[in-house]
């Protein structure tokens, strides 16, 4: 149940939260870019809180994670190249953030 609630917090941090001018801009600005993922991670920081998960390792973990597997995705680094930033990107982006998410359980 925790995980379903906080995966849920992770699509409306990383989507409707965030606002056209993040999720353009965060492909060409680095400094864009941390912002969204200080939001993601902050976001799903706080949603740690009520059940008892939250330690500050996480908050970076969370924060640094995002940021590179965004990178990733946004500037078409690696493996990211050759993929449809709207399909094959898009599931491993979030197939990376699902793994983030179980990391949080750890104590």
């Amino acid at each position: 149940m925790i995980f379903i609630v906080l995966y849920w917090w992770n699509l409306l941090l990383d989507y409707p939260l965030q606002g056209d001018f993040l999720g353009v801009g965060k492909a060409t600005y680095s400094y864009l870019l941390f912002v969204h993922s200080a939001i993601w991670g902050l976001g799903m920081s706080i949603a740690l809180v009520p059940f008892g998960l939250f330690e500050w390792w996480k908050v970076v973990m969370l924060v640094v994670g995002h940021y590179g597997i965004d990178y990733l995705k946004c500037r078409k680094v690696w493996i990211m190249k050759q993929m449809h930033p709207l399909k094959e990107a898009l599931w491993i982006d979030q197939l990376l953030h699902v793994i983030q998410i179980c990391l949080v359980f750890i104590r």
